[in-house]
């Protein structure tokens, strides 16, 4: 007879828990067929974006590294976000709403050693494909733009000057999918930190800027709003020609030098993240 062969169960430290947990999520969003469906037409809207710098030529039929910076990251000076925003909130928005909403949430903790865990690996994740998603998005859409300006015998930009404002926009689109999954943890719902994240940054933001001004002491609060500073993040004022850059001041909405903006954007989403981790690790999974 065979004698039976018993496997003890063999310890994963913390370093090895969390990289099978970030392998977990990745297998999970991968496997999802809308995941690719969402990701073509990202592609292809990156694409067709480029189209629409030619609605941007003067009357020597040049642009400016700004304006084409703009186009390829969605537009946020006339959208106030980057149009890529509403796409990635289907894929940022998934991960922790499918736990927590269906209540599979602590099977995900058995499977990948803890919440904690299971909270840096979406985040992780989460951050990454975000980031990915808008580099990606941004390569497209400068090829896109480069190949049009070349068609229309226009002038090419100073490409050199838009590597840096679609670097930024690159963290910022990560740092939007982690306050995505966050807000979901937080409010344990997937609609409301939807309509959160779109009406907020255009519309109440902008209100509470107002308010803020008529109070004594407070009348550039507005500039250090979240999403004022990320998009002064996005947009460097100071790099458009002197007869626009008033008009582009007015849709940033806050005049903090871009180093500052970029800081105050990230620390705003280190703390949402830092907070929807707290709510995600304490409360049970059924509750609501």
């Amino acid at each position: 007879m065979t004698a039976a062969v018993i496997h003890n169960p063999v310890a994963v430290g913390r370093a090895g828990a969390f990289r099978r947990a970030c392998r977990y999520e990745w297998r999970h969003l991968t496997a999802l067929r809308s995941t690719w469906i969402l990701l073509g037409v990202i592609a292809a809207l990156s694409v067709l974006s480029g189209l629409t710098v030619l609605l941007e030529l003067d009357d020597r039929r040049t642009v400016s590294s700004p304006r084409v910076a703009d186009v390829i990251a969605w537009t946020p000076l006339a959208l106030q976000i980057p149009g890529l925003c509403f796409f990635v909130l289907v894929l940022a928005t998934g991960p922790v709403s499918t736990d927590l909403v269906s209540g599979a949430a602590r099977t995900t903790w058995l499977a990948v050693n803890g919440r904690a865990t299971a909270y840096g690996a979406k985040c992780a994740v989460g951050f990454a494909v975000g980031a990915a998603v808008a580099a990606v998005s941004a390569v497209l859409g400068a090829l896109s733009c480069a190949v049009s300006l070349a068609l229309a015998e226009a002038s090419q930009p100073a490409w050199a000057q838009v590597l840096a404002p679609a670097t930024r926009f690159v963290g910022w689109m990560g740092c939007w999918a982690l306050l995505c999954l966050a807000l979901v943890a937080l409010l344990r719902n997937r609609i409301l930190p939807v309509l959160l994240l779109v009406l907020w940054p255009l519309l109440g933001e902008r209100l509470a800027g107002a308010m803020l001004g008529y109070v004594p002491g407070l009348d550039g609060a507005g500039d250090w709003m979240p999403f004022a500073a990320g998009r002064a993040m996005l947009t460097d004022v100071s790099a458009y020609p002197a007869d626009e850059r008033s008009f582009a001041q007015t849709l940033v909405g806050s005049q903090l030098p871009t180093p500052v903006a970029v800081a105050v954007f990230c620390l705003f989403t280190a703390a949402v993240a830092a907070a929807g981790s707290w709510a995600y690790c304490r409360r049970d999974a059924g509750a609501r």
